[in-house]
């Protein structure tokens, strides 16, 4: 009865480290496969006040990471961010101008503030897949808006 109970602990020991291991997997790896929150800079030309890129704040072109290289949807497009549902984006001007924040045609966001004050940021969270164009306008900048887009899987 002895070695029984022994083996039996041995089981349940070897079956539960597996199930933290697992665990931790799932946990831990969704950062590794590049579905993290983004933060983005609105690069701000200091002259005219116009956005002149958007760019993650950690250089990290995040789309690779998420799809396969024959299915990358932003491959030739510097200026597009990917992320999934439920993860937030954050915008903020490498300036700290004030900005606003307009979809073209539909939103990722189900309710969002798309405005910041000056040294503000504007942060929402992705509630809809898809592929998002978006116009960045800052203060003060007479052009067009500056057009970057969004792909959410």
């Amino acid at each position: 009865m002895n070695i029984q109970n022994r083996n039996i602990f041995k089981r349940m020991t070897r079956s539960f480290a597996l199930l933290i291991a697992i665990f931790s997997m799932v946990v831990f790896g969704a950062d590794r496969n590049g579905a993290k929150d983004r933060e983005l800079i609105i690069v701000v030309d200091a002259t005219n006040h116009c956005a002149v890129n958007v760019v993650p704040s950690n250089n990290e072109s995040n789309c690779a990471l998420l799809f396969a290289v024959d299915k990358n949807p932003c491959k030739n497009d510097p200026e597009c961010v990917c992320s999934k549902k439920e993860k937030y984006i954050t915008w903020q001007t490498s300036n700290g101008d004030e900005f606003d924040i307009h979809f073209t045609n539909g939103s990722p966001f189900k309710q969002c503030a798309y405005s910041a004050e000056r040294d503000g940021k504007v942060r929402c969270k992705i509630k809809n897949q898809g592929d998002y164009y978006y116009e960045v306008n800052v203060e003060g900048c007479a052009k067009n808006p500056y057009d970057p887009r969004i792909v959410v899987q």
